[in-house]
């Protein structure tokens, strides 16, 4: 596919934007009480150098009384910041806009307003049901926020209008039960939007785009029908183009799609919207691939793409692709690990990219005395170390004991829903090469190797061995490490009666492939609920898909024993009776602990300067182990 069509001009009411990319508002958690940082105008600067085309700022509260982890947009006093991120901008050719937001039911904190009394989920509050003063106050509360963006020197202004805020939240027959004008018909549910719209319009000159759901994605919610005739509203109240998106807290895998969503999902939606306005259209959903999104606009189902992770992956996606280097682009994997950290209220970080979050002080330095480094193990923290410490000037060989690089990379990336982390393997490791590391592979290292090759500093990033408890039986030849399965050292059969214990990642991910290969599985797990170390939106669609799958899951269950065609378990907790389970297979995922103790004891009676990271130190998670091996590669 020519990706030449991405790179054309395009009108956006009085804009002309110099290409068909723009980022998607994603929040960051780099601002403070609020306010703009100097972390927040280094982040969306360096996505500027890349070369998207227009970028749209992080959802900004527009009502004083709104509380939350995002910037505000409610006074005077937030102007000056929010100006620095168009003066960092706009030297780069880039347009800039901002998102306008009221959270409405769905605040993690503060006041909870939405059209009706209808609580978000089971466990959340019951909103205070807006009366027509308020909302007449919140929609002025827009277009204020309106004029401080003009203020700001803004390009545009975008309003988010869907995902279950409080545009949104009016759209839904399902939560919106109002009988006034602002309830009813789908017009009368509209009518939020339109006079925010209008409201908008009057108080500038600024062009509006509307980020809309093209489907709520829930039984009796807001679907595309309703879509198109408020699209062909929002364009009759001049709105400049509309940005089609989709899902709410209740379908966030349609919003955030994890990497077991096909590419492109949403596609449709902004095609149905495409046919029925003038104005351009913004299509998004894993559009990451350049080929994908040419496609896309070069059919007319879009004129624009949003490229939200992709850019936190890789801020250089769009000069690379321009420049046809489009092997060169680092792969986001959708692995949701900085929507999960942002959502928990920490700072944006990235599990490929160790660069997000810290672009203020971010740099690659010229070694001032190149070194020779052996890295030993080649899972996420030992390529990141490896490739970091190579574009330092260091002479660098990585060693693994495996026949191919990756270490837990490969193994994460068995499953059928986890094949987007093998694209990660792979992009580091080729990088490597073309970067010079030598490389060895079924290569142990020992304290005897390290003396061979005398290396100025070793990089201990050996990962985390499974953790193995003393269970009765636990060394019978039918009990198996679970990475023995994922790597297809043990052949499973279809109709094996396979046990998994543990329902960790790992374990979830065991069962998923040998219930794709016809085993019959059940996970015993010792909590309440499986999953744990899975970021939560992939988590809630893991979950759901091995029920789906046939999967039996037994939480609340210790395993005590095992026995040739049996599992001997028994409910946590004081009391309850050993039950049994037969069996022709076990997987155990149970565990790690760290592995790099007993090298790095030996290496240190050799004297040698010793990093350990990673899993090798501290079993952690993707983020943290590719962020270690860049801290390490900086630093040797």
């Amino acid at each position: 596919m020519n990706t030449g069509v991405l790179f054309t001009p395009l009108r956006l009411g009085r804009l002309t934007l110099p290409n068909r990319l723009v980022m998607a508002p994603m929040g960051t958690c780099l601002d403070r009480d609020g306010f703009v940082t100097e972390d927040t105008v280094a982040y969306y600067r360096r996505r500027a150098e890349g070369g998207v085309g227009a970028i749209t700022v992080e959802g900004c509260l527009v009502s004083p009384d709104s509380r939350g982890p995002e910037p505000r947009l409610c006074g005077p006093q937030y102007v000056p910041g929010l100006r620095r991120i168009v003066e960092a901008v706009r030297p780069h050719g880039t347009k800039v806009g901002v998102q306008l937001m009221h959270p409405g039911r769905q605040v993690t904190d503060g006041p909870s307003v939405a059209p009706s009394p209808v609580p978000l989920n089971s466990v959340a509050p019951t909103p205070h049901a807006l009366t027509v003063p308020e909302i007449k106050r919140i929609v002025a509360d827009y277009a204020q926020a309106a004029r401080f963006a003009a203020d700001a020197g803004f390009d545009f202004v975008e309003v988010h209008g869907a995902h279950g805020y409080l545009p949104s939240n009016f759209l839904s027959a399902r939560h919106n039960v109002r009988t006034d004008a602002y309830g009813g018909t789908l017009a009368n549910r509209a009518r939020f939007s339109i006079e925010v719209a209008q409201a908008i319009g009057a108080a500038c000159d600024l062009p509006l785009v509307w980020r809309l759901n093209g489907t709520d994605a829930e039984p009796g919610g807001f679907d595309v029908e309703s879509a198109v005739a408020v699209a062909r509203m929002l364009e009759d109240a001049g709105v400049a183009s509309i940005s089609v998106s989709s899902g709410t807290w209740l379908t966030l895998h349609q919003t955030l799609a994890p990497m077991a969503v096909p590419r492109g999902h949403m596609r449709p939606l902004a095609r149905a919207v495409r046919q029925a306005v003038s104005v351009p259209v913004m299509a998004v959903g894993r559009l990451d691939s350049p080929n994908l999104a040419a496609d896309v606009v070069a059919s007319g189902d879009a004129d624009l793409i949003l490229l939200g992770r992709g850019l936190i992956a890789e801020p250089d996606w769009p000069n690379l692709v321009r420049a046809g280097r489009l092997g060169d682009v680092r792969p986001c994997i959708a692995c949701n690990a900085c929507v999960d950290l942002v959502g928990r209220g920490e700072r944006a970080r990235c599990a490929v990219n160790p660069e997000v979050g810290r672009e203020l002080t971010w740099a690659v330095k010229p070694a001032a005395t190149p070194r020779r480094v052996m890295v030993v193990g080649s899972g996420p923290s030992g390529l990141e170390a490896a490739r970091i410490a190579r574009l330092r000037g260091h002479r660098v060989s990585i060693w693994e004991r495996d026949r191919t690089l990756g270490g837990k990379l490969t193994v994460a990336g068995a499953a059928p829903s986890k094949q987007e982390v093998l694209r990660f393997r792979d992009f580091q490791a080729r990088l490597l090469v073309e970067l010079g590391v030598e490389v060895h592979t079924s290569a142990p290292v020992s304290a005897r190797t390290v003396e061979r090759h005398h290396p100025d500093v070793v990089v201990v990033a050996t990962g985390a061995e499974p953790l193995v408890p003393p269970i009765p039986g636990i060394d019978g030849p039918a009990v198996h490490d679970a990475q023995r399965l994922l790597l297809g050292e043990v052949t499973v059969e279809p109709g094996t009666r396979l046990v998994v214990v543990g329902g960790s990642a790992t374990g979830c991910e065991t069962a998923e492939l040998m219930c794709a290969r016809g085993a019959e599985v059940t996970i015993v797990e010792m909590a309440g609920s499986i999953g744990r170390g899975v970021e939560a939106i992939t988590r809630r669609q893991l979950v759901k898909q091995l029920r789906r799958d046939g999967v039996r899951i037994l939480t609340g269950a210790v395993v005590v024993g095992f026995e040739p065609g049996l599992v001997r378990w028994r409910p946590a907790g004081a009391g309850g009776e050993e039950e049994t389970l037969d069996t022709d297979l076990v997987a155990l995922a149970i565990g790690w602990r760290a592995s790099g103790t007993a090298i790095t004891t030996e290496l240190a009676l050799l004297g040698v300067d010793v990093r350990v990271l990673g899993d090798a130190e501290i079993p952690a998670d993707f983020v943290r182990a590719v962020n270690a091996g860049a801290d390490a590669g900086l630093t040797v």
